[in-house]
C-alpha cells in the first residue's frame, strides 16, 4: 500500500460500477456525458479513526446517500444503484484500502459512455476515499470575503441538488477569494442575503443567538449544518434559521463555517471587518468539542449517527 502522504494522496482502490478495481483502473470516458455536460451528482463524507476503538466511523453516511437518492431523481438517472448498494460499496471500498485513521469518501453517479445532453443512461457509479487529516483551520480559523459572484438559483441550476454543474458557480467564487487575499468566499442571493460558501454553510452569533441562513436561501441542505443545528439545540442554545444580511455579517460576534470537509471553521473577518476579537470564539469552540466527540464515538448519545467499517469480534 502506498503511503498517501504527498500528492495527489491516490488510494490503492476504489469501487466502480460496484466492483472493487485498482484505482489506476477506474476510468471514465472522456465523451461521457457525466463529464461532457456535467451530468454527475455526488456525496463527500468524512471517516474518523478512534484508536482505541480500533475502528473506523463513517458519519452521517445513510443520510448522504438518502441525498444521493434525491440528486439521482431530479437529474434523472436511469436505475441507479441503491443506497443499500452503495452502503456495501463504500465500506468495501473503505477495507480494500485498509484505511485506518481519519479519510474522505466521494461516491458519485453520472452518466456513462457516450450521450447526448439529456441522456439518462447508461448509469456509472464510483467510490473513492483517501485518508485526509483535519484542516488547520479548524484550530486557528480564516479570513473571507464577500463574493461579487451571485448564487445560482432555484429556478435555473438548484443548489439543493449535490450536483457538479453547481459547483463552477463556487469555483468562481474560490477564485475570486484567493485573488484578493481571502482564505474564503461568501456567496449572496440575488436579494443580497447571505446563501453560503463555495463549499459550506454559514453560522453567526448575534446577542448569543446562532442563526444560520434557511434551505430557501440556495443553499445545498447540509448534513453538517443539520447537525450544529441538534447540538446547538441538545446544548440549549438559541438557534434559529432566517435570512442573514450582508452587514450582519460585522455586526456578528462570531462566525464559523461548516461543511464535511472543513468540519466547523471560525470565520476571523469578514471583507477585511474583524469579527469579534479576531480569534475563534467560545460557542464555535464548544461546538467543536462536541462535535468532535461524537464523530469519533466519544459520546454514546449520537452513535446512531455513525457506522463502523470493520467488524469485531461477536458484531
Amino acid at each position: 500500500m502506498n503511503d498517501n502522504t504527498t500528492p495527489p494522496y491516490r488510494p490503492d482502490f476504489a469501487v466502480q460500477n460496484g466492483q472493487v478495481v485498482p484505482y489506476a483502473d477506474a476510468t471514465v470516458s472522456i465523451m461521457a456525458p457525466g463529464l461532457t455536460f456535467a451530468s454527475t451528482v455526488f456525496e463527500g463524507m468524512r471517516a474518523y479513526w478512534n484508536a482505541e476503538h480500533e475502528q473506523l466511523y463513517i458519519l452521517h453516511l445513510h443520510d448522504h446517500l438518502e441525498r444521493l437518492q434525491f440528486s439521482m431523481r431530479v437529474i434523472e438517472l436511469d436505475n441507479p444503484p441503491t443506497t443499500a448498494d452503495f452502503t456495501a460499496q463504500v465500506i468495501a471500498c473503505l477495507q480494500a484500502n485498509d484505511l485506518r485513521e481519519d479519510c474522505y469518501i466521494r461516491v458519485q453517479a453520472y452518466v456513462d459512455d457516450w450521450g447526448e445532453i439529456i441522456a439518462t443512461g447508461p448509469v456509472g457509479s464510483s467510490v473513492v476515499c483517501r485518508k485526509r487529516a483535519r484542516v488547520e483551520a479548524f484550530t486557528t480559523g480564516k479570513h473571507f470575503a464577500v463574493s461579487s459572484w451571485r448564487r445560482n438559483a432555484e429556478d435555473a441550476s438548484p443548489p439543493r441538488i449535490k450536483a457538479t454543474a453547481n459547483y463552477l458557480n463556487s469555483r468562481l467564487a474560490g477564485l475570486e477569494a484567493k485573488r484578493i487575499g481571502s482564505d474564503g468566499a461568501i456567496i449572496l442571493n440575488r436579494d443580497g442575503t447571505v446563501s453560503e460558501g463555495p463549499g459550506g454553510c454559514l453560522f453567526i452569533v448575534r446577542e448569543g443567538q446562532l442563526i444560520t441562513p434557511p434551505v430557501t436561501a440556495g443553499i445545498l441542505e447540509s448534513i453538517t449544518r443539520r447537525t450544529l443545528l441538534v447540538l446547538a439545540k441538545d446544548m440549549g442554545l438559541d438557534a434559529v434559521e432566517r435570512d442573514v444580511g450582508r452587514t450582519e455579517l460585522y455586526l456578528a460576534e462570531e462566525c464559523l463555517y461548516c461543511g464535511t470537509g472543513q468540519e466547523i471553521v471560525p470565520i476571523l473577518s469578514v471583507d477585511g471587518k474583524q469579527i469579534g476579537d479576531g480569534q475563534p470564539a467560545p460557542l464555535t469552540r464548544r461546538l467543536q468539542q462536541s462535535y468532535d466527540d461524537i464523530v469519533r464515538c466519544r459520546n454514546e448519545a449520537y452513535k446512531s449517527w455513525l457506522t463502523p467499517v470493520y467488524a469485531k469480534d461477536g458484531e
